[in-house]
């Protein structure tokens, strides 16, 4: 999109593992829950101003990063989030979390603890398994 630019905070925040169908597949770097962040191109900054396409497609992704997630993780649980309050740029929030992970059963937003962070290899790994879910 002509004049999109992805927002400093997210990233400064997170890996980019690529775009599908316009929309940025990001992951968070704190390697305590996998977290996904999804950021479609556009300038829109709420849910129900984006074309009735760009919400589809934006849904579709999230359903096949969450069932990536619950398979391919063996995530507990799987939250989902639309805030933007920090960050004002339209955002989707895929977690998938774990009873044994140290944010449970609290929320994650502002807790990330520094130390674990994710390796090179273990980045492109994630790249490789979510080109199944994103293929279908």
């Amino acid at each position: 999109m002509n004049g999109f630019s992805l927002h400093s905070t997210l990233r400064e925040d997170c890996h980019i593992l690529g775009t599908w169908h316009d929309i940025w597949v990001l992951l968070h770097r704190d390697a305590h829950v996998r977290w996904f962040i999804l950021v479609p191109e556009t300038n829109l900054t709420e849910w129900h101003e984006l074309p009735e396409e760009t919400r589809q497609k934006l849904a579709l992704l999230t359903q096949r990063l969450s069932s990536c997630l619950k398979t391919e993780q063996h995530c507990d649980k799987i939250n989902l989030g639309l805030i933007g309050n920090m960050v004002p740029q339209l955002h989707m929030h895929v977690i998938g979390r774990w009873k044994s992970d140290p944010y449970w059963p609290g929320v994650v937003w502002g807790k990330s603890q520094s130390g674990k962070k994710y390796t090179e290899e273990q980045v492109n790994a994630f790249q490789e398994s979510i080109k199944t879910y994103l293929e279908q």
